[in-house]
């Protein structure tokens, strides 16, 4: 038996130089709103160490933006803002990430259109499919490019499936499984949202697995339940199947109460007619016939090596004058399917249609070209997070 080829992994930051996109682009500045802990934990960091200009900060407080502010360990010192209106009128901002919370996105962005500036937004764009909708024809039609900050598809282990599947090592996917086991029974603001495990942490692993699906899913079932004794307010566990066009089965469990963090893990089986694959939180297996088993390390976490991914994925693509992958259409089949996800819980499983979404599509087309598998492994030079969602 010879082994799986391995495939090229993502150089590491002293190797890329100083072209954070891996494809010469330079770099837009970024003003950056929000500063709570995904803009603290995940953001900032994956910018100070792709060496992505930072030029200003929004916050609710200027204490809040201060705060930030002070955590910053790259290039220059960001202008600091309560409003997010001048924000975007900055001449020094190319880039507007919006890292605030789902609520009054609508209103927010509404805001930011006349600046006329590339919006990079938190999933998801609001907690309704409606409100998404609204959001993403309105910046269509002020011309405004909007890209949705799907960071998982650019972690380390996902880019080399993307990889593996571009160049057919698993022929044509036949069955899908992927189980995660996390803890965030608490309180707060987002786990008071009685949708959370689908609409915003589940989301994550909905949109993963239409994204290496490269086809519509038609319907789907799923059941949630309640942990006896939990704090958070929304279910805290659970289990998803999918229908699609063929032969296709996928199936989705999310255990979100662990008893401790010994048992935080995630595993993504992924089965072709060709080979097979395992993911974990770092690590890519490949299995073909006739070949030993590979599996790769590949350098980086999911935070913040996966928000430098969509970052990076949207400046090439607005280089290149193309649709990102992540574009707000594209990130409303996977809120359209969250949602029908969420309400097939609370109707005890039955099998719900997903919403079709028109207009364009660009992800199953252009993983190839958008993959960001040249953006450096950064987490060595800003530590790690805790796994599990952001």
């Amino acid at each position: 038996m010879s082994a799986v080829p391995e495939p090229e992994a993502a150089p590491d930051a002293a190797a890329a130089g100083a072209t954070a996109d891996g494809e010469g682009h330079r770099r837009l500045a970024v003003g950056l709103i929000g500063t709570g802990r995904i803009a603290r934990t995940g953001h900032l960091p994956a910018y100070a160490a792709a060496d992505v200009p930072v030029a200003a900060i929004c916050g609710r407080t200027s204490a809040g933006a201060e705060r930030l502010a002070a955590q910053w360990s790259g290039p220059g010192r960001p202008r600091l803002y309560t409003s997010a209106v001048e924000l975007a009128a900055d001449p020094a901002v190319e880039l507007i990430d919006v890292a605030t919370r789902p609520t009054g996105r609508l209103e927010l962005i509404r805001a930011l259109l006349p600046a006329g500036k590339p919006l990079l937004v938190q999933k998801p764009l609001a907690y309704t499919l409606a409100e998404a909708e609204l959001i993403v024809a309105e910046a269509e039609g002020a011309g405004v490019p909007l890209a949705v900050n799907h960071n998982l598809r650019w972690s380390p282990p996902q880019r080399l499936l993307t990889q593996w599947l571009d160049d057919g090592l698993l022929g044509d996917l036949v069955h899908l499984a992927h189980v995660h086991h996390f803890s965030e029974d608490l309180t707060a603001w987002y786990t008071d949202h009685p949708g959370y495990l689908f609409l915003d942490h589940g989301l994550h692993y909905l949109d993963m697995v239409r994204w290496y699906a490269r086809r519509p899913v038609l319907e789907v079932t799923a059941r949630a339940a309640f942990t006896p004794g939990q704090r958070a307010r929304c279910p805290l566990s659970y289990t998803i199947m999918l229908k699609f066009d063929g032969p296709l089965v996928a199936s989705l469990t999310l255990h979100n109460a662990t008893c401790s963090q010994g048992a935080w893990a995630s595993n993504l089986w992924v089965n072709g007619t060709r080979g097979d694959a395992h993911l974990t939180y770092d690590s890519a297996g490949l299995m073909l016939p006739d070949h030993e088993p590979a599996v790769v390390q590949p350098p980086g976490e999911w935070v913040p090596d996966g928000i430098a991914g969509a970052y990076t994925a949207f400046v090439d693509a607005l280089a290149r004058g193309t649709r990102p992958p992540h574009e707000g259409r594209d990130h409303l089949r996977s809120l359209a399917l969250a949602e029908a996800a969420w309400e097939s819980s609370r109707h005890d499983g039955a099998w719900m249609p997903v919403p079709a979404v028109t207009g364009s599509s660009v992800a199953a087309a252009t993983l190839a070209s958008a993959d960001a598998a040249h953006v450096p492994a950064i987490s060595s030079a800003v530590g790690t997070t805790p796994k599990g969602r952001l």
